[in-house]
């Protein structure tokens, strides 16, 4: 009783918060780049003493020309001595501001990356991430006409808690962020000790579902990805039993790999509940259909996940089982910074969060030495993004390619489209990662099928050049006979296909078939370099040396 005296104070409070960040959003989006321009004009006055201010004499910046004359647009191994630095405890290198944790990334050749985070730079994580999508639940039921319930939630992805030896954070930026709720885990997630499951302690996922599905009162299901959601609806439909039995006795079955000092902690929680596992076994028994979710917990408002560009096959995955239950598409943000977020559920439209960080921007394919502002985007354009974070990054290149898809007010709504370097070109055609993924819907569309693992690539040792499509799938389909069926989708996709077939400039489409298990070897792969496993991003292209090497070794010979 107290547990949910507390859970409604704290629910309370974080949905309030939500909601004077959603104003806040819609005051921004009046006067964005007001807001932009004061940010830029803090971080440079403010990191004016730092090495990496002296060295490019932010003293003397008074204007953005002196901002971009001053400061060369940048990538990560500009400033990898700076952050060996700071991991070794030096100060005001790169921010005034003491690092809090590094977020960890694999990086494209192997290497790991490590990008520092603020109490700055998580504001935003922290304002327009669970608050905000919390407030945008409970006014979607405040419209229908129905009660908002303030009840836990689910978050579906694992931590690490590895830590430097001083004991700051090391591993991903959603994590860094969580624990600044810390002592308010068990009240506001279903989960009994105050920190995250972690992905190091057995098996995470057996944890989320056993708690989870204990608490009847759940509201709301957390994930950074929507490829979360879809592997572990597969956990609960190979596992249902045991976690319902273990449920009804109040035990954890002897086969769940669990370190032993947590499976004690946990034991000291739990009590048999047969009326619910009672409840839980009859909804589990009526199948796994789209009203599932709903009837597992009747209080469910949202579920939040990124689920745009390479994840919205996940997304529609996960609506099999989450029926009329909204989305909200959650963020676009990546380790170096939260970027935009969505302001209304059901809606893959990001408002660009102009009190995040500094942006500037340059038109794809267009001039790559204009450099633009927000207030100088375009609907339908597609751009390069640089920022100038709150934690020690300079005009930095993500290498990610943003399309405007019209304007709050003044401030651009944006979506993600693909990854620089993520684009095949044999004949001028530059069919995108996008190209590809519009490509393998209409495919699945046209044939009733989800295809969860392929990828394409570009086979440049024939002549003509032609691409490759590599599946991972025992779905039964004549491949051989959709190789047609594909290449017209491709020509819809990217107008310059066709004629460039046409003209034998690009060779006949070809459909190889990858080893089963090889995507989720190479997930682990990247978990093993230092990824963390909420971060392994589907691969659809094969756009460094190392995916190459790795997928390529693991195709089936040709028949």
């Amino acid at each position: 009783m107290v547990r949910k005296v507390i859970t409604a104070a704290a629910m309370d409070i974080m949905v309030l918060k939500g909601r004077l960040s959603l104003r806040h959003m819609e005051a921004m989006s009046r006067s964005p780049m007001q807001y932009n321009q004061k940010l830029l004009k803090r971080i440079i006055r403010r990191n004016r003493n730092t090495v990496y201010g002296q060295e490019h004499h932010f003293g003397d910046i008074r204007t953005l020309e002196d901002f971009r004359r001053n400061i060369p647009p940048s990538v990560y191994e500009d400033y990898a001595d700076y952050i060996e630095k700071t991991k070794n405890g030096e100060e005001n290198v790169l921010t005034c501001d003491r690092i809090l944790g590094y977020s960890r990334t694999s990086g494209s050749s192997g290497v790991p990356k490590y990008i520092p985070a603020t109490r700055a730079s998580l504001k935003a994580y922290v304002n327009y991430t669970w608050t905000r999508a919390l407030a945008l639940g409970a006014e979607e039921l405040k419209r229908n006409g129905k009660r908002y319930h303030p009840g836990r939630g689910l978050f579906l992805s694992p931590a690490t808690n590895d830590r430097l030896p001083d004991g700051r954070l090391c591993s991903n930026i959603a994590e860094i962020g969580a624990e600044q709720y810390g002592v308010f885990y068990p009240y506001v997630l279903a989960i009994p000790l105050k920190k995250l499951f972690d992905v190091n302690d057995g098996d995470y996922v057996y944890n989320i579902y056993r708690f989870g599905l204990s608490d009847p009162d759940l509201t709301f299901i957390f994930s950074v990805f929507f490829t979360v959601n879809v592997g572990q609806i597969t956990y609960l439909k190979n596992h249902w039993r045991m976690l319902v039995n273990d449920i009804e006795k109040g035990t954890i079955d002897p086969s769940v790999e669990l370190n032993p000092l947590l499976r004690k902690a946990l034991m000291k929680r739990i009590k048999p509940m047969p009326e619910r596992a009672a409840y839980l076994r009859a909804q589990f028994e009526q199948g796994f259909d789209e009203t599932l979710f709903s009837r597992l917990w009747p209080n469910l408002t949202f579920v939040s996940s990124i689920g745009n560009a390479s994840f919205k096959p996940a997304a529609d995955r996960t609506r099999e089982v989450i029926g009329n239950v909204p989305f909200d598409f959650s963020i676009y943000g990546a380790s170096e910074a939260l970027i935009a977020c969505s302001y209304k559920l059901e809606s893959d439209d990001m408002q660009l969060l102009a009190d995040s960080c500094f942006y500037e921007f340059v038109e794809h394919n267009g001039d790559q030495n204009r450099f633009l502002t927000l207030d100088q985007l375009e609907q339908g354009k597609r751009y390069e993004i640089l920022i100038t974070n709150q934690a020690g990054l300079y005009r930095y290149r993500l290498k990610d390619v943003i399309e405007v898809r019209g304007f709050r007010n003044q401030c651009p709504l944006i979506a993600f489209s693909f990854r620089k370097g993520q684009l095949f070109n044999i004949a001028g055609e530059k069919f995108s990662e996008e190209d590809a993924r519009n490509t393998i819907e209409m495919l699945e569309k046209a044939h009733g099928i989800k295809l969860d693992y392929w990828l394409f690539y570009q086979d440049d040792s024939v002549s003509p050049g032609r691409y490759v499509l590599a599946v991972e799938s025992d779905l039964d389909l004549d491949w051989e006979n959709c190789i047609d069926e594909l290449e017209d989708y491709m020509g819809q996709c990217n107008k310059r296909y066709p004629s460039q077939r046409a003209k034998q400039f690009i060779g006949r489409l070809i459909i190889r078939h990858q080893q089963p298990g090889t995507h989720e070897a190479w997930k682990q792969s990247r978990i093993d370099q230092g990824a963390a496993a909420a971060q392994v991003k589907p691969v659809h292209s094969l756009d460094n040396d190392l995916k190459r090497e790795f997928f390529l070794s693991r195709l089936m010979p040709e028949t």
